[in-house]
């Protein structure tokens, strides 16, 4: 008899404490889903490329933290949040908190779908304060995706 695989998560997203803008960015790649679930989990590849580089840490499990620098406006960035839900390789929830959410929390879910032979991630960012940082997310994640499929 097969065992369903167990999903951890943390009741976590602060509501309260959100802003009321939302972004949605889908890519599809020629990988498969555990593939891409590794870039987003493995603490190496989060610092090459979502990282850029710069220094990251990742204590990948629910309720564990992360922080990463990111280099934008000739400046670094820090970025952190907990993870919330990881359901591999489904499935990844996290909070995120920057100077670029005016330092509140918000939420960022990326789910991962078999289709024609490659995988559709979608990302969504929940939370935004207004609607300049919702339309900068937007583009910042655009860009991460495609680097992200540059490193597949």
């Amino acid at each position: 008899m097969k065992t369903a695989k167990k999903i951890t998560t943390l009741p976590g997203r602060n509501a309260r404490v959100m802003g009321p803008h939302s972004v949605r960015v889908t890519r599809t790649y020629d990988a498969k889903p555990e593939k891409i679930f590794r870039a987003w989990t493995d603490p190496t590849s989060i610092g090459a490329w979502l990282a850029n580089g710069e220094y990251s840490t990742a204590d990948v499990r629910v309720g564990g933290l992360f922080y990463i620098q990111m280099r934008a406006l000739e400046k670094i960035n820090p970025h952190y949040g907990r993870y919330l839900r990881i359901d591999s390789p489904r499935a990844l929830e996290f909070t995120w908190v920057s100077e670029w959410t005016m330092g509140k929390e918000s939420a960022v879910l990326i789910e991962l779908a078999v289709k024609k032979g490659g995988t559709e991630l979608t990302l969504t960012h929940d939370g935004l304060p207004n609607e300049i940082l919702a339309e900068a997310h937007s583009a910042g994640w655009s860009s991460f995706l495609e680097e992200l499929n540059s490193r597949l």
